[in-house]
């Protein structure tokens, strides 16, 4: 019956996944494409005329960021690219438990000779390979760029891969999250704007830690302050160091996420469909 489970899933998720993977080649390449006919003398004096507290929030020296890698880093944290990769995170994270409540389909799952804890493990393993199918396919957008883009000749793909990594991780915990916000409730676009609400929240908390240094202490509070795929590629030399920090924390919280959203779907009653 398991099988069932994994052919749902797949079933379930193979378009989006499918469409979200090609939209992020696609504007990876066309970002890279981009990004290539500024001049960098140009870009790094547009960074160094910014106010001196718009600097700190970029959290990465402005030299940095002025390089080539630099420069197409920020495709890793565009608004595009976020509108992708939490729309996903939000949508797998909310879908197996009030997504089904919603849908009038629990009530028949559970009827079926599974367990409870396979109704939510097996979609979230299918949302954790999906994170990173986007995450690659955005690595695999940037190689398709910088291949084919002669300015961006020397750089090398690999030192974008950190940066992917990271991005995993945070759609991997925001799932977690949302799975976990989900585990309590039966309305799916609660939940979903549940978890919306607590990626800007935490998004802002960051903000204010970054900007006012008494409230430095606020940025352990956030998660997003372990987002930092700029970082992670415009400055190579400490990606390793923080590979263990921010992206070992990330999939920790994520899996503590689902292991509360385990406990509560385990002792809930379901309620009747609408």
């Amino acid at each position: 019956m398991n099988w069932a489970l994994w052919k749902k899933g797949f079933a379930d998720t193979w378009l989006l996944l499918a469409l979200g993977s090609a939209l992020l080649i696609l504007f990876a390449w066309a970002f890279v494409w981009f990004t290539s006919q500024f001049q960098l003398g140009v870009w790094g004096t547009m960074l160094g005329a910014l106010p001196g507290f718009m600097q700190t929030l970029l959290r990465i020296p402005v030299a940095r960021l002025a390089s080539p890698a630099g420069l197409i880093s920020v495709l890793y944290v565009h608004p595009v690219t976020m509108l992708v990769c939490v729309g996903w995170a939000v949508g797998r994270g909310s879908d197996p438990i009030t997504g089904e409540i919603g849908r009038g389909t629990m009530e028949h799952l559970l009827t079926l000779p599974v367990r409870r804890i396979s109704v939510l493990l097996i979609p979230s393993v299918i949302a954790a390979l999906g994170a990173a199918v986007l995450a690659l396919a955005l690595w695999a957008g940037t190689w398709l760029g910088i291949s084919t883009v002669k300015a961006y000749a020397g750089l090398e793909i690999r030192q974008f891969l950190p940066g992917a990594v990271n991005l995993f991780a945070m759609i991997f915990c925001l799932t977690g999250i949302t799975a976990l916000f989900s585990s309590w409730d039966h309305n799916r676009w609660r939940a979903m704007a549940a978890a919306g609400g607590f990626f800007v929240l935490s998004y802002l908390v960051e903000l204010v830690a970054l900007v006012w240094k008494p409230l430095s202490w606020l940025e352990y509070l956030s998660f997003v302050s372990l987002f930092a795929p700029q970082r992670f590629i415009a400055v190579p030399e400490d990606a390793a160091s923080l590979a263990w920090r921010y992206d070992g924390s990330l999939v920790g919280i994520g899996l503590l996420s689902y292991a509360l959203a385990s406990m509560v779907f385990a002792l809930r009653d379901i309620p009747q469909p609408n």
